[in-house]
């Protein structure tokens, strides 16, 4: 019998994926000793160091404060904390394990040096006459300059410091900074005084005399000078060439406390002076861990974009680059501007020209790191897809070097799951073809005995490969660079150090003026 189409059974599809899990990359310790998790590694055989050297480097961290003298004394008696065993609950041992010190004993075989020859307290009425201001990018500016002004003392000072902490009190935090919102837009805080009052005023219709009376709340993209505290003094303290740390009244709390409604949950005090100290090692010169498995002579390379702040020119975008080598070393570098109109195009591109120009400068800085020796091998990461001239810029600018990759990632909303109490095991992947893949960067660690997220985790896309490694290559070095972080000691980042970064990184460049030089090194950025 002959039944209507619809009828009929229509063969059962198949889905057009293969899927598999990529192995834990490795990480390196003190004598390259291995271990896939770096608070294990670094509780078991101490940061970073070659087979055979007595002692990892550096052996002692010199620690500059600045802020408020009270905030000081607060400071230092973390540092102290620091130098000793630090527990928490211990309910989950794996994930949150204790901290043991980081002192001149194993592991970490580094001292904690500070003290009055390397404080500069920030007078309390410097701080009331600054916070009284009623414009907040004015007020903004002025506290960086606070603390720019204290941090050019230290760097006078001899030893000078290895790394400063900018201790923030919570009334700059409150009427100094921004929040991120989960849209991505940054909303302030909360207003003073001063700019309800003003603002009452622009709404009775009243207006004012002096433009720093204006109590603006604009987006920050609509003002210029200093627009974030912390991006701004990132960008004003990198002249003296001493890496800095903020810190916040939360960070240096002794006592666990209950965060207030809305707050983000302070983490336990072994887990901040995990991150802390891990922060404080890699600054002052140290490699905490290094990649176990990355062949030596691979130069990985993150390329975005970000806007200057001062550009007249609204569509005006200037490219950057990350560089990071096998030995864990980041560097930063800026590269041409160019007019870019986002109602023509989704993301900004380079062209030939301009492509090739930045991978010479990023080949360039490399030579000159690395004893003039070429990279054997370029990776470059990118979060889009590459255009055509784009590609060739890139390819042209690196025929001198033996082997390359190009890989764009990015997000199209695609999702997997898993059956069972647990997402996806991080280090899941679904290959779609030779070039289109998903790879689950976070997710159920085995190590950890749990799933370290609060939300459904997110896969990483790759969307396109051009090059000459084969695919399982270039998603084991994805997944093992989301563990080259060392603003953190948790076991991973969901993105790889390439990427992960970019927008913080940017928005610190978008504060240097265009002609103004900078310092390359990664760690004036973190």
């Amino acid at each position: 019998m002959n039944l209507p189409r619809r009828h009929r059974r229509q063969p059962a599809r198949l889905p057009n994926f293969e899927s598999g899990i990529l192995a834990e990359p490795l990480l390196a310790f003190g004598g390259r000793h291995e271990h896939v998790e770096p608070k294990t590694g670094l509780s078991l055989y101490g940061p970073y160091s070659l087979i055979g050297q007595a002692r990892p480097t550096p052996s002692a961290v010199i620690v500059g404060t600045v802020g408020p003298a009270s905030m000081i004394a607060d400071a230092e008696a973390w540092l102290s904390a620091c130098r000793g065993l630090l527990k928490n609950d211990g309910r989950q041992p794996f994930l949150y394990p204790h901290f043991p010190g980081f002192n001149s004993e194993p592991p970490f075989q580094c001292e904690l040096v500070y003290g009055d020859t390397w404080r500069e307290a920030i007078k309390a009425e410097a701080f009331k006459d600054v916070l009284g201001l009623s414009n907040f990018y004015d007020r903004v500016k002025r506290v960086v300059q606070l603390y720019v002004r204290a941090i050019e003392v230290l760097a006078g000072r001899e030893p000078s410091p290895d790394v400063v902490l900018c201790c923030i009190p919570q009334d700059v935090v409150d009427t100094c900074t921004v929040r991120r919102s989960k849209t991505g837009e940054e909303r302030r805080i909360r207003m003073t005084r001063s700019e309800k009052l003003a603002r009452e005023a622009i709404g009775r219709g009243q207006g004012f005399l002096f433009a720093e009376m204006d109590p603006s709340l604009g987006i920050e993209d609509e003002e210029s000078g200093h627009q974030n505290l912390r991006r701004g003094l990132k960008a004003e303290s990198m002249q003296f060439g001493i890496p800095t740390q903020l810190v916040w009244p939360k960070t240096l709390r002794l006592v666990q406390c209950n965060s207030a409604p809305g707050e983000r949950e302070v983490q336990d005090i072994a887990t901040r002076a995990w991150n802390f100290t891990t922060a404080l090692h890699h600054k002052a010169g140290g490699s905490p861990w290094r990649l176990a498995e990355i062949e030596e002579g691979t130069c990985f390379v993150g390329v975005s974009f970000y806007r200057e702040i001062l550009a007249a020119d609204p569509r005006l975008r200037t490219s950057m680059a990350q560089a990071f080598t096998s030995a864990g070393d980041g560097y930063v570098l800026r590269g041409s501007s160019f007019e870019w109109d986002p109602s023509r195009q989704k993301s900004p591109h380079l062209n030939h020209g301009l492509a090739a120009s930045l991978m010479r400068d990023v080949i360039d800085l490399y030579k000159r790191q690395n004893r003039d020796s070429l990279p054997r091998r370029i990776v470059v990461h990118k979060s889009s897809r590459f255009w055509d001239e784009e590609l060739s810029g890139f390819e042209d600018a690196c025929k001198s070097i033996p082997r390359k990759d190009f890989v764009a990632l990015g997000s199209r909303g695609l999702q997997f799951y898993r059956t069972g109490d647990y997402p996806a095991l991080r280090g899941t992947y679904v290959r779609f073809s030779d070039s289109d893949f998903l790879l689950y960067t976070s997710g159920y660690i085995p190590f950890l005995r749990t799933y370290p997220g609060a939300r459904v985790p997110r896969p990483l896309e790759i969307l396109e490969h051009v090059g000459d490694s084969p695919w399982n290559v270039v998603l084991q070095e994805i997944l093992a660079l989301t563990k080259m972080n060392w603003n953190t000691a948790d076991f991973a980042c969901r993105d790889p150090i390439t990427v992960a970064f970019s927008r913080r990184v940017g928005e610190i460049l978008a504060e240097v003026p265009a002609n103004s030089s900078i310092r390359h090194e990664y760690k004036f950025y973190m």
